[in-house]
């Protein structure tokens, strides 16, 4: 997957720097969405240098061109990898964000065209709730 994206940072006319690298080697290392400020926090672990500026600007960069994306959380921006199309699953009580593979609701969607004429996107939704360890945890204490 990472090789994908650094494929298409070409194709995109995106130049590979070391930061560009460095930010895309954690989020597919994570496997997950993280905050500029953490990808910062990150990338200066093995590269002192990089300043703050440099991460917003690639990743800025890297959105646009759609190398990356970005969810709302928490009222801060994360971003992850958009190497293929899929939704999130928010934990409300954790915060926990999982991803989910678009194809996985196809089902739903194609639900709710039928019954509401209402046609989502096919990737990028938001889907609010709780995860299965918050879940568990809640019953257990009843």
């Amino acid at each position: 997957m990472k090789e994908d994206l650094y494929e298409a940072m070409g194709r995109l006319g995106l130049r590979r720097t070391v930061s560009r690298m460095l930010i895309l080697g954690i989020l597919a290392e994570k496997d997950t969405h993280l905050s500029v400020l953490r990808l910062h926090q990150m990338v200066t672990a093995s590269h002192p240098m990089v300043n703050l500026s440099t991460v917003y600007r690639n990743v800025a960069a890297m959105t646009e061109h759609g190398v990356l994306h970005s969810v709302e959380h928490t009222g801060q921006a994360l971003f992850g990898l958009a190497a293929t199309p899929h939704h999130h699953l928010i934990c409300e009580r954790c915060g926990r964000l999982d991803e989910v593979p678009a194809d996985e609701l196809s089902q739903a969607a194609a639900l709710l065209l039928t019954a509401h004429g209402f046609e989502i996107e096919p990737a990028g939704q938001l889907l609010r709730g709780r995860c299965r360890r918050c879940r568990h945890a809640a019953n257990g204490a009843r």
